[in-house]
């Protein structure tokens, strides 16, 4: 097989014959052909800078356009170099013609949203900017935005991820309109722009949904489940102030030689005992432990008042209701276990879902190596911090005869005294096995449902 001239393949990929089209492809060729950092072109880096990208390709660091993927898809070129030569490659426009048809009835909106403002580009289907403008971020101009919008077909609207993504994607799901929400970062990659302005992020936006070349979503959860959240954070917060106003009595008190022991209850009933009886101790030791108590007792009323609000939505809840069912698992892990996944249809199995809290082990594999290393921990921190809470009690406090399949599939990690961490990291991992289940089916916990290790074990020796 003869390898084609590389001018007849140019010519094949840009439409223009080599000795025409050589200027362009080097980036020398007329104001709609030259890059953006050309000063031509218009204001979202000129015509072809978007026809490059509506058609799969992107500039490389030379300014020279180059395919998104070559790779074998049906799409064969047929070029001549002395005998008929044929490849077969692939551009990511032919995909896309292939895995989404052309709406025409669907317009696309990019929004880049501030604190006073929120900047719009709105696309047709074939990728043509239909109308640009800003609005003020407030209920009843956006709302009269997507009315004026939405009257001449099919609206979907993209965003980035901020602090205001929740309060726009509100307003534009009670409308009925569909929004999707991405990553900064991601939608960067994808636009590879060299210049930042709220116009170009709006428009790439845009682009991003019209060309179906957009990151995964990230999800928006419902307006109960970002309260639950909410409350979630404001307990952690107050849980960690309340930590630290007892650890600085502690070390007040081991200034003056009073031995306290470890435990936030204990230093809390020493705290009390120091301040009734004060004798011995320095005036400014007695302020100091009495400042303490008082933010003390002012953060543990907060937290009684977090929790009562926290129990009074869950007991609106039936999924947190089912998820208690689970061995180890109390009111604040089937709290924390449902604010965080949500819609459990989000993820097709229970393995996934262990990807998204972190709790399964790195791979790093090359050739024929193939180890293990520590979990990702990805994902939210707090799940997994009460999910190893909860691994820890099923391990070594739950005696309840139902609890004994489920111990069993993390006991058989726990072989040696060194293991232990790795065995309570299972046993976590496993509780979120079964939360996904009981969500899942709708069901709640049963224990006979489950092989347990020495059922395995019997299953292999037949």
């Amino acid at each position: 097989m003869v390898a084609p001239r590389s001018g007849s393949l140019r010519e094949s990929l840009t439409g223009c014959s080599a000795r025409r089209g050589r200027k362009a492809w080097r980036g020398r060729g007329t104001a709609e052909d030259r890059s953006p950092r050309g000063g031509s072109g218009s204001e979202l880096g000129g015509e072809s800078a978007r026809a490059d990208y509506a058609n799969g390709w992107r500039r490389s660091g030379s300014s020279r356009r180059q395919p998104l993927a070559l790779a074998s898809s049906g799409l064969t070129l047929k070029t001549s170099c002395g005998e008929q030569w044929s490849s077969t490659i692939t551009c990511r426009a032919e995909l896309l013609k292939r895995a989404r048809p052309l709406e025409n009835n669907v317009r696309y909106l990019g929004l880049d949203v501030h604190g006073k403002a929120t900047v719009y580009c709105l696309l047709d289907a074939e990728g043509n900017a239909v109308e640009r403008g800003s609005a003020p971020t407030t209920v009843l101009d956006l709302s009269e935005l997507v009315r004026r919008l939405s009257q001449h077909g099919e609206l979907m609207a993209g965003q980035e991820v901020g602090t205001m993504c929740h309060f726009v994607h509100d307003i534009f799901t009670a409308l009925g309109v569909r929004i999707l929400s991405f990553n900064a970062q991601h939608l960067r990659v994808i636009a590879s722009s060299r210049k930042k302005t709220d116009k170009r992020d709006a428009f790439w936006i845009a682009k991003c949904l019209q060309t179906g070349m957009m990151p995964h979503p990230v999800h928006i959860p419902t307006a109960n489940v970002r309260k639950l959240r909410s409350l979630l954070a404001q307990r952690n917060a107050l849980a960690t102030e309340r930590k630290r106003w007892l650890l600085r009595a502690r070390s007040y008190l081991r200034g003056v030689g009073v031995l306290v022991p470890k435990g936030v209850r204990k230093i809390a009933r020493m705290l009390e005992d120091a301040i009734g009886r004060p004798d011995g101790l320095d005036d400014f030791v007695v302020n100091a432990l009495e400042l303490c108590a008082r933010q003390e007792r002012q953060l543990a009323s907060e937290l009684a008042r977090i929790d009562d609000a926290l129990q009074r939505e869950a007991e609106q809840v039936d999924e947190i209701r089912r998820l208690k069912t689970i061995p180890a698992v109390g009111d604040r892990v089937a709290i924390a276990i449902y604010a965080a996944i949500g819609d459990i249809r989000r993820f097709r199995s229970a393995r996934l879902l262990s990807s998204y809290a972190g709790l399964v082990p790195s791979v790093h594999q090359s050739g024929e190596t193939l180890r293990y290393g520590g979990i990702t921990k990805a994902g939210s921190p707090s799940l997994r911090s009460v999910l190893v809470q909860a691994g820890h009690v099923l391990l070594f406090r739950c005696r309840a005869p139902d609890t004994l399949p489920l111990k069993q599939l993390a006991a058989r990690v726990h072989t040696a005294r060194a293991r232990r961490k790795i065995a309570v990291v299972a046993a976590a991992r496993h509780i979120l096995r079964i939360a996904f289940y009981v969500l899942r089916d709708g069901t709640s916990y049963d224990p006979t449902r489950i092989r347990s290790a020495s059922v395995k074990e019997a299953a292999v020796a037949a």
